[in-house]
């Protein structure tokens, strides 16, 4: 690894790097992030970057070190170090010691603070374009992604488009809005120009976009941001998030969707794999669960076959393992142990070894669920004298609270008679 100090701009850089270049690893993408962080969430935010599938892509990162608390800048630094592999920038020392208060209330801006970020964002763009990368993924650095959002954002082909989030943005409501919005500033509610509507009729819409927006998909939008995967063809027509000067809203993020819109690009959502976000320090709470649900089930093959091997396998001269209750239901544990325990001592007495093997298991749907067949070998040793039988089987699975799968029936013929 190589560590360049050149005007407070720190690069690392892995020499693999320079000799493969682009196209070894496909699609070029720079991940960029202003940061100005507390600690615990910054240490969530880099996480789910390391935990992204990034697949065949070649993936650099660049942030813009904005912390005034100097554990904060270390995790920076520390992320650099732990993925060498990666050209990783960090622009230190702005000297930007502007205050920024984020409290369980909300978050208080103002209108130095928003310009100054937007700056950040538009020398991460020069960056992008001027190292030629194919896409920019700019994200706040209090977001906690799901694995397969990259991969997901980059199957859309959109130039611009983000992940969507959803945040209790008041601290005294427990309404969640998503950070996208349909015209001005935060218009949500769908409308044509100059319709007239009650206040029914604008209650009836929003809710509409709202529960469309949590369903799976991609949704044109007019405003989006804090997440948001953008083209080079985008950046190189000149999306930026410098302010309009003849125009009034608030916020960054405003000022370069309109520019994006008046330069011809549509903006786009997609709400597959709604991202979280650490708003304030108490939401670091409900990340756990978060991260639960979104946990990809283990290998259902994988599961079954070991579960399968290491209940109908027994040594008389040795405990059967117990493994084999992890991959179990506490309701079919509790049909099992009697049965398991009566087994073992039939076998001591018998002084016999069994050992199971599962081979071609076949993963089903079986009215709503997960059912595997498989073939179990069942190879007995007693007094010298070796048989094999071949049995056809087959489980029922169901997810438990934190999405791992378990067996809940188990229809094997012989395995503990």
């Amino acid at each position: 690894m190589n560590i360049v100090d050149m005007n407070k701009v720190i690069l690392y850089q892995d020499n693999l790097r320079l000799v493969l270049g682009k196209g070894v690893f496909g699609l070029k993408i720079l991940i960029g992030s202003p940061v100005r962080q507390k600690p615990l969430i910054l240490k969530e935010f880099l996480l789910s970057l390391e935990e992204l599938d990034k697949g065949n892509l070649h993936v650099d990162y660049f942030f813009i070190d904005d912390n005034v608390i100097e554990e904060s800048s270390e995790l920076l630094n520390s992320f650099a170090r732990e993925n060498s592999k990666s050209l990783v920038t960090i622009i230190q020392d702005l000297k930007t010691n502007d205050e920024y208060l984020c409290n369980e209330e909300t978050h208080h801006w103002n209108e130095k603070l928003v310009w100054k970020v937007a700056d950040f964002k538009n020398i991460i763009i020069e960056h992008a374009l001027k190292n030629n990368y194919d896409y920019l993924f700019l994200i706040d650095s209090d977001i906690v992604l799901h694995p397969k959002t990259l991969q997901k954002l980059l199957e859309a082909q959109k130039d611009i488009i983000s992940n969507i989030f959803w945040t209790r943005f008041d601290g005294n409501l427990q309404l969640e809005l998503p950070q996208v919005w349909l015209r001005d500033a935060f218009d949500q509610i769908p409308r044509e120009r100059g319709e007239e509507l009650t206040e029914e009729e604008k209650s009836l819409r929003w809710g509409q976009f709202l529960q469309q927006l949590r369903q799976p998909g991609i949704y044109e939008v007019g405003g989006l941001g804090a997440c948001t995967l953008i083209s080079h063809r985008a950046l190189a027509k000149g999306v930026n998030f410098s302010p309009i000067s003849n125009i009034s809203f608030w916020g960054e993020d405003r000022h370069f969707c309109i520019r994006a819109a008046v330069l011809g690009l549509s903006l786009y959502v997609d709400t597959h794999y709604p991202a979280y976000h650490i708003y304030r320090e108490s939401d670091l709470a409900g990340l756990a669960d978060y991260k639960n649900k979104n946990k990809e089930p283990a290998n259902l093959v994988q599961l079954v076959k070991k579960a399968v091997e290491e209940l109908g396998s027994f040594h008389y001269q040795q405990p059967q393992s117990a493994n084999w209750q992890s991959f179990c239901t506490a309701r079919l544990q509790g049909q099992l142990l009697a049965i398991v325990k009566r087994k073992q001592q039939k076998l001591a007495e018998q002084k016999q070894i069994i050992k199971v093997t599962v081979t071609d298991c076949v993963e089903e749907e079986d009215n709503n669920q997960k059912r595997v067949s498989f073939t179990m070998i069942k190879n007995s040793l007693r007094d010298g004298l070796r048989t094999f039988e071949q049995l056809e089987s087959f489980v029922i699975v169901l997810p438990d609270e934190k999405n791992n799968w378990l067996i809940d029936q188990l229809v094997v013929e012989d395995i503990l008679e």
